[in-house]
């Protein structure tokens, strides 16, 4: 899915040195799931990160915030996170250190990277390396979950990847590129007090994406046709392994967009993946497992801008899960203010 406007950059502007930053998301978000795979819950609560923003030279810029996570229903605020970036371009390639653009800034397909952590763990800390044009996309980090040190009971958490767009063709109506996507989890530490066994998981995701795009301003805007075929592989206690076929076709309307898929893994697992993609479940206190997983998703999305860096986005999400047999649908309204 097209997640832009959920985009949360860091500036760099050559006018101001010192300046106000100013990030919040409202959110709404209802999943009726019955299956054995995923939970059924709602999130509903919002996010606020001012800033304060200094620039030194004109490719170098700074910011230091504090970010505030507010769910409906606590009695309290749900997380306050300090946050601080370093940012410096060269060349149009960007080097970051610190609170990362990432979430799903990272552009990686829902089976990678599961869109509610924008809603639920936004904030991501480590290192970063980005690159964007007309014809490419880059974007390689690492960033540090959970640290721990010895004698812990808990365990070091890392996560990072490459998620990457190459176009090999790029004409006035068609578009022709390819999409690769790969990223890395670890678990483990030196000299903790873990149960846990140390784990290496690998996932990767692969496309031939292509783009068309209508000339005149008709009822159907553009049409994307992508192929996406995924691959899983983890080293723990034992090893495992899974694959998935995951092809979309994303029809920009007038009125909306509206976006098919179809979902077949094959003991699939992804450590920060949506959780429908799952063939092992994520249900509290269950050990359900579903080797061939099947999948039909029918999204209609529709953006909304009201004023400068003030948009509305409502999203609804029916789908129909092959092997259980169960029609089952989200929807959510997210209003998102950058300045």
């Amino acid at each position: 899915m097209n997640n832009r406007t959920f985009d949360q950059r860091v500036r760099l502007d050559s006018i101001q040195k010192l300046s106000f930053r100013f990030t919040s998301l409202g959110f709404v978000r209802n999943n009726e799931f019955f299956g054995p795979i995923a939970d059924g819950y709602t999130l509903f609560g919002y996010q606020l990160n001012p800033r304060i923003a200094y620039q030194p030279a004109p490719n170098v810029v700074l910011e230091a915030g504090v970010f505030f996570k507010s769910d409906f229903g606590q009695e309290r605020i749900t997380q306050i996170a300090p946050t601080f970036t370093v940012k410096f371009r060269h060349r149009n390639w960007n080097y970051l250190f610190g609170t990362l653009e990432g979430s799903v800034s990272h552009n990686l397909i829902e089976p990678l990277y599961n869109f509610e952590r924008l809603l639920q763990q936004r904030i991501e800390n480590g290192l970063q390396i980005n690159h964007q044009t007309d014809r490419t996309f880059f974007d390689g980090w690492i960033s540090y979950l959970q640290n721990t040190r010895p004698g812990y009971t808990r365990q070091e958490q890392f996560w990072g990847g490459v998620s990457a767009e190459f176009s090999l063709l790029h004409t006035p109506g068609f578009r022709l590129s390819v999409p690769l996507q790969f990223t890395v989890f670890h678990a483990g530490g030196q000299n903790i007090n873990s149960p846990l066994p140390v784990r290496t998981a690998l996932n990767a995701a692969g496309s031939l994406s292509l783009t068309w795009q209508n000339a005149a301003s008709g009822f159907l805007r553009s049409a994307r046709l992508d192929t996406y075929v995924a691959g899983y592989s983890e080293n723990a206690e034992k090893s495992y392994s899974g694959s998935a076929f995951y092809p979309n076709l994303t029809l920009h309307l007038k009125p909306l967009t509206v976006l098919v898929s179809y979902w077949r893994g094959n003991a699939y697992r992804a450590e920060l993946g949506g959780d429908l993609y799952q063939s092992y479940t994520r249900r509290y206190n269950s050990t359900y497992e579903e080797r061939n997983r099947q999948l039909l998703m029918l999204r209609f999305l529709k953006d909304i801008s009201i004023a400068n860096g003030l948009s509305v986005t409502v999203r609804l999400e029916p789908h129909y899960d092959v092997g259980n047999g169960k029609f089952e649908h989200s929807e959510g309204v997210y209003i998102n203010f950058r300045h």
